[in-house]
């Protein structure tokens, strides 16, 4: 753009901001803010809830698991663990038991699964709230939410019993039971493993079940992304009656949820800078009409229909860019705030965690502030046009 224009954009900016035409400058501008800083900030939400809900996904379930059909119990795990730790990306393999159970402390009943494993999942580890977490002969270790509903707290104890155990007595029918001492109350961060799960050794869950064998094998990887690629090596190598299941697939309808909700709310929002994108054509269609006599006069100095319409496209470019620009830096600035002093919190039975997530992509910010300066241009296209196509003639007639 040459200097004489640069100027004329200038001018025609500065009488912008007087009268009415201020008063659209103004909610042109503000609805353009409002529209990019709400997107920014609902994408990272949605980002952050994802990313830390798949995190505590993967910290607490196993990446891939091999079990059999028909949910039969597996005989001799280690002989699979020896067919399978070779493959490249697999950091460790061990087995594992679940069981549904009743546990009992007193007064106090709840429908829980019993979870036999010699390896604490990674984020139970070092969640421990109460006690030291670590499980020897006959004990466990139990959710938050769980001990509080059975009023537990380390070294109580807690009896099971198994519901398909029932045994006929001369007394009646009688359900096996094994008594399991606490040594440890954590906070896995996810409502659903806090109330549901009470981890045991191997060879108690195996015991409280009754037969043996276990329910399956867990695996961990390097790379947890990596799950179906490996998982599709070890259903070559095993075969049937062996079947594999990955985290992904486990979570699969949950994680597809997520990402149209997010997609949906990018939508929804854009509509904002839309609605602002016709402010920025109503500012400038009124300031066409403010200025046809001018528009006439530089037609008539020599001045070309194409220059026109640039300088007018440029002046709601300037409106729509200081909007992204500012609505960005906003939206960034308060997401930062809410990653780091987490003061807007959640109920941790409907959102699986307890807190706002917050993080900001590059990519997600990049994309919002393209597709709210294409649609400011958009919106400069019908004006200029319209600035363009002016008779010189009757614009110096226009009064």
């Amino acid at each position: 753009m040459k200097k004489e224009e640069r100027f004329i954009v200038k001018e025609y900016l500065k009488s912008a901001r007087k009268g009415f035409l201020s008063f659209l400058l103004f909610f042109s501008f503000l609805g353009i803010f409002i529209g990019v800083s709400a997107l920014i900030i609902v994408i990272a939400v949605m980002t952050g809830f994802q990313n830390e809900l798949k995190a505590r996904i993967i910290g607490l379930s196993p990446h891939i698991t091999v079990t059999k059909f028909f949910d039969m119990p597996i005989e001799h795990p280690d002989s699979i663990i020896k067919k399978i730790q070779h493959i490249n990306g697999i950091v460790d393999a061990f087995p594992y038991i679940l069981t549904k159970t009743i546990v009992t402390k007193g007064e106090y009943t709840d429908g829980i699964i019993l979870k036999g494993t010699d390896k604490l999942p990674s984020i139970i580890d070092t969640a421990f709230v109460m006690g030291d977490g670590k499980l020897k002969e006959k004990s466990c270790v139990v959710g938050t939410n769980l001990a509080a509903v059975m009023r537990a707290k380390p070294k109580d104890t807690l009896r099971f019993y198994v519901p398909n155990s029932a045994k006929k007595t001369p007394f009646g029918m009688v359900l096996r039971s094994m008594d399991l001492i606490i040594e440890g109350v954590f906070d896995a961060g996810m409502y659903d493993y806090n109330t549901s799960f009470i981890l045991t050794p191997l060879k108690d869950a195996e015991k409280i079940q009754g037969h043996s064998g276990v329910s399956g094998i867990e695996i961990k990887l390097k790379d947890p992304e990596k799950a179906p690629q490996i998982a599709k090596r070890i259903d070559k190598i095993l075969g049937y009656p062996y079947t594999t299941t990955t985290w992904i697939d486990m979570n699969r309808s949950l994680f597809y949820a997520l990402k149209l909700e997010k997609f949906t709310l990018f939508i929804v929002l854009s509509l904002i800078v839309v609605v602002a994108s016709f402010g920025i054509i109503t500012t400038l269609m009124m300031l066409v009409m403010q200025k046809t006599q001018e528009i006439g006069i530089l037609m008539a100095m020599g001045y070309k229909r194409p220059q026109i319409k640039r300088i007018f496209v440029m002046l709601g470019l300037i409106i729509g860019t200081i909007g992204v620009i500012t609505g960005s830096g906003f939206g960034i600035l308060f997401s930062y705030l809410l990653k780091k002093y987490q003061f807007v919190h959640l109920p941790a039975d409907v959102y699986f965690i307890n807190h706002v997530a917050v993080q900001v992509n590059p990519r997600d910010v990049i994309i919002t502030i393209i597709m709210a300066l294409l649609l400011s241009y958009l919106a400069t296209l019908i004006p200029a046009q319209r600035a363009s196509k002016l008779d010189p003639v009757d614009a110096l007639r226009y009064e």
